[in-house]
């Protein structure tokens, strides 16, 4: 049984290595990688899953910190390439401080920042939401976000707060998960 969680481990990051060197992508450290709107779009195509889906997260975020472990239970049930996608600048201590949080409880988690513009005007993250959002969601930049593409490259969803239909209760992304998310994905 050890045997097969090791071979298994083996696998899942020969396929991780193998979607990030076929995209071409820009290492920040170790295994995170630097990430833009097409880049999600080629991990997805690049995928051997159905689907990938990316969570955006930064550690300043309360709904972020709530809403992680759910994020992390949906590739347990799920076939999907699943990521948490970092906000803050690349190499910032904010950055340091989101890499730690989600590894100490997710050491497994693969993780991806988005990439920094060379105008540092504060408007990286908006300007990724309205280039990742299709025109049928409305493009909110709001945090916590789940970007659900298809192994064709395609954006299915992008959340945003307006979704959780128990807001202000905004601790608990429960319903939105099984009402809109979970039914584009496919259970293993």
């Amino acid at each position: 049984m050890k045997k097969l969680g090791i071979l298994t481990g083996i696998l899942l990051l020969q396929n991780v290595f193998a979607q990030q060197e076929k995209c071409n992508l820009q290492k920040l450290e170790s295994n995170i990688y630097k990430v833009n709107a097409e880049d999600l779009k080629c991990l997805a195509k690049n995928s051997e899953k159905k689907n990938t889906i990316f969570f955006t997260f930064a550690r300043w975020c309360e709904p972020c910190l709530y809403h992680l472990p759910n994020f992390k239970k949906i590739e347990k049930d799920y076939n999907v390439d699943s990521y948490v996608m970092l906000m803050d600048a690349e190499g910032s201590k904010m950055t340091r401080l989101a890499i730690d949080y989600v590894l100490e409880d997710y050491p497994d988690a693969k993780i991806v920042i988005l990439k920094d513009r060379e105008k540092k005007n504060g408007r990286k993250y908006k300007d990724f939401v309205k280039e990742i959002t299709p025109s049928q969601f409305e493009a909110i930049s709001d945090m916590s976000k789940y970007i659900v593409l298809n192994n064709a490259g395609e954006v299915q969803l992008v959340t945003n707060w307006k979704d959780n239909k128990e807001y202000p209760q905004w601790k608990d992304d429960t319903s939105t998960i099984k009402r809109i998310v979970l039914p584009l994905l496919e259970k293993k």
